[in-house]
């Protein structure tokens, strides 16, 4: 997992056709409230030099940061592949509402990537409400 700035994210969704849909920033909602959180524990070693615990929680913010801009990445990858987007003209409750009609409500019946897909959209719907809770970085 390399280091990620917001322009090497742009060139690399810019270069793979991604778009940065509802779910995608979700995940860039995600980055940027733990960025604040490292920020703040940043200032907070300035008075703290050599903090050890401090340190360590700064690296460890800085990881999950890093991790939140490949997840947006992959996110849009995931869109674009399967050629709807989560969040927008209602593409997750869609997708369940034709695994549904599919599988006569037998839901066990869905393959491992229609699975995999059902699982992601909870996620999505998962952090969306936590959002709205002011709690992405939970």
């Amino acid at each position: 997992m390399a280091y990620m700035d917001y322009y090497e994210y742009q060139a690399i969704m810019k270069e793979n056709g991604y778009v940065e849909s509802q779910a995608v920033k979700l995940f860039v909602k995600r980055a940027a409230a733990f960025n604040k959180r490292k920020k703040i524990f940043m200032k907070q070693e300035q008075f703290d030099r050599n903090n050890g615990v401090l340190l360590e929680y700064i690296h460890k913010t800085e990881l999950q940061r890093i991790q939140a801009v490949w997840d947006a990445i992959d996110c849009a990858e995931i869109e674009k592949r399967q050629g709807f987007y989560f969040i927008e003209r209602s593409g997750g409750d869609k997708f369940m509402a034709v695994m549904i009609t599919q599988y006569e409500g037998d839901l066990s019946r869905m393959t491992a990537i229609e699975k995999a897909t059902y699982k992601y959209f909870e996620l999505i719907d998962e952090m969306r409400k936590r959002a709205n809770r002011g709690q992405l970085a939970n």
